[in-house]
């Protein structure tokens, strides 16, 4: 495999269920300066290594593509989310494209995923990064255990977690989901990343529900009857999934 090939190391597997170990699939040629994409289906979670000593961990219904070249390590993340280990390299700054947003980073750990909405989520785990809209002269820095959404043309902003938080919102990585502090809807968003098992609501009123918990990504229709039990609902079963709706007075 050439320099700037892709190299599997792992799956993922946890939370009551491994998760689902489907083909990964490479796009593009080997080669120094080449690009390179790798995308992970729903259920999969993949951890590939990449040139210089860096990995990358791709959540489900993830595309990215790389382009290493002598100035810079790049990564576009077209779609999902990613974490990234990148190994110190002053030469090389490595660099994370997702549509007008770039994060730099030299020597980190960090995630960014892309919302539905356009949205583009960071998170330090470690070291430092800087965020920053393609074209833009000026970036923020997130140092670890921050995090900023970067919404529009909205100002960037750095926010402090807790060491609880940079863990819940890698939960992923163990076939975890975190939900707390969650709607129902939020909730059953999440799932629909993983499996084709769709809840839904019997009023938009159920779906604003708040719900708690930590729950395997392939158990979406345990979550649904968990929920239903805690809420005081009942778990309507059909073929595609299940609907939450109020229980009989």
């Amino acid at each position: 495999m050439g320099p700037a090939g892709w190299r599997r190391r792992q799956g993922v597997a946890g939370g009551g269920g491994a998760v689902a170990a489907s083909r990964v699939a490479a796009v593009g040629v080997n080669g120094g300066g080449r690009r390179n994409g790798i995308v992970t289906p729903k259920g999969d979670v993949r951890r590939v290594s990449v040139p210089g000593g860096s990995a990358v961990t791709l959540n489900a219904d993830t595309a990215v593509r790389q382009a290493f070249v002598a100035e810079e390590r790049r990564i576009d993340l077209l779609r999902g989310e990613a974490l990234f280990d990148v190994a110190h390299d002053p030469t090389r700054p490595f660099r994370v494209f997702a549509d007008d947003v770039r994060i730099e980073a030299i020597g980190t750990s960090f995630t960014v995923r892309r919302h539905e909405n356009g949205d583009v989520e960071v998170v330090v785990r470690e070291g430092l990064v800087d965020v920053r809209r393609v074209g833009s002269a000026h970036g923020v820095q997130l140092a670890a255990a921050t995090t900023s959404r970067v919404s529009g043309e909205a100002p960037i902003r750095p926010q402090a977690l807790t060491p609880d938080a940079v863990d819940k919102s890698l939960a992923w990585r163990e076939g975890r989901l975190d939900l707390t502090g969650l709607t129902l809807a939020e909730a059953a968003a999440e799932f629909a990343r993983y499996s084709d098992y769709r809840i839904a609501f019997e009023t938009m009123d159920i779906g604003r529900l708040e719900v708690s918990g930590v729950y395997s990504i392939s158990d979406p229709e345990g979550f649904a009857q968990a929920a239903a039990l805690s809420l005081g609902l009942v778990a309507l079963q059909g073929p595609d999934g299940a609907t939450l709706a109020a229980a009989a007075s």
